[in-house]
């Protein structure tokens, strides 16, 4: 399949009716939206176009509102928001599979002091040492500058008692301004290849959140539906697998390796070396959410 380079998004914005958008990398670098994103999104709404926005953000959808708020990004741009971590807090309050169904009510928690609203669930009865815990919840690192090393001790000893782990987001790395970041899903890899960790993954590029979206949409036809993001394992891969477009944002979180800055596209070369062992190819490679 032959990957169309444009270089806005108004070049395809008659062929979609619905919109699905990737946040971190895609409509912010977690300080600031990115030149000209909430602009782009704000057009298509004039043009009649539904926008959902779909993060791997490992908290409640009312945080996400908080966080975009934060940075500058107004609600009147988007319909509606889904997000890894609200599916998890469902999946654990739930517990409607049998994966989730043995979890017990205490709950070992990795991640930061903000994402401790994710405790707050009908089904944890406390938060509880590994020692003690009947599972463990994974949304990221306790400090933005951790690296992988610093878990591996707890995921050692929860993997001494066999804990089952919830990963309340799969991205494996994020870009914070120009400061790259682990994120859940880097320890909760560690924990399922290393340790031999038995770990449910919430979030892309996971068909649950997939369905939920189009569910929501109201069963639009998937010719008529494009994500757009900058992760190929997750926004990019998860629209291969739920039949949709998709458009790839070189200059997100592969934007070094492509050897592109924000608003710049690769070569041909570069995107079909980059994509050689990608899991699924986009449509259309953007060089950013501009209109």
């Amino acid at each position: 399949m032959t990957i169309e380079l444009i270089p806005n998004l108004s070049a395809v914005s008659d062929r979609y009716d619905h919109l699905i958008v990737d946040l971190w990398g895609t409509l912010h670098n977690g300080i600031h939206p990115l030149p000209g994103s909430v602009e782009c999104l704000a057009a298509f709404k004039d043009a009649g176009t539904g926008v959902v926005l779909l993060s791997n953000a490992p908290f409640r959808v009312s945080g996400v509102r908080k966080v975009l708020d934060g940075i500058g990004v107004p609600d009147t741009i988007y319909d509606d928001i889904f997000c890894s971590g609200e599916v998890a807090w469902h999946a654990i309050r739930d517990r409607a599979d049998p994966w989730h169904a043995r979890l017990g009510s205490k709950a070992a928690f990795i991640g930061p002091d903000r994402h401790r609203p994710m405790l707050d669930n009908p089904a944890i009865e406390a938060e509880a040492e590994i020692e003690e815990a009947d599972f463990v919840i994974c949304t990221g690192p306790r400090e933005a500058g951790d690296s992988l090393d610093d878990y591996l001790p707890e995921l050692v000893r929860a993997a001494e008692r066999n804990l089952p782990m919830v990963c309340t987001n799969p991205d494996r790395e994020v870009l914070r301004g120009d400061q790259r970041e682990i994120c859940a899903g880097a320890i909760a890899e560690s924990y399922e290849t290393r340790f031999g960790g038995d770990v449910a993954w919430h979030g892309k590029p996971y068909q649950p959140v997939f369905d939920a979206v189009l569910a929501a949409l109201g069963q639009p036809p998937k010719e008529r539906v494009l994500m757009i993001g900058d992760g190929l394992g997750t926004d990019i891969a998860g629209a291969a697998g739920a039949g949709i477009d998709s458009a790839f944002v070189v200059s997100g979180i592969a934007g070094e390796r492509l050897g592109v800055s924000y608003g710049a596209l690769p070569s041909a070369a570069a995107l079909e070396a980059l994509l050689a062992d990608a899991p699924a190819r986009p449509t259309f490679a953007v060089p950013g959410l501009i209109w």
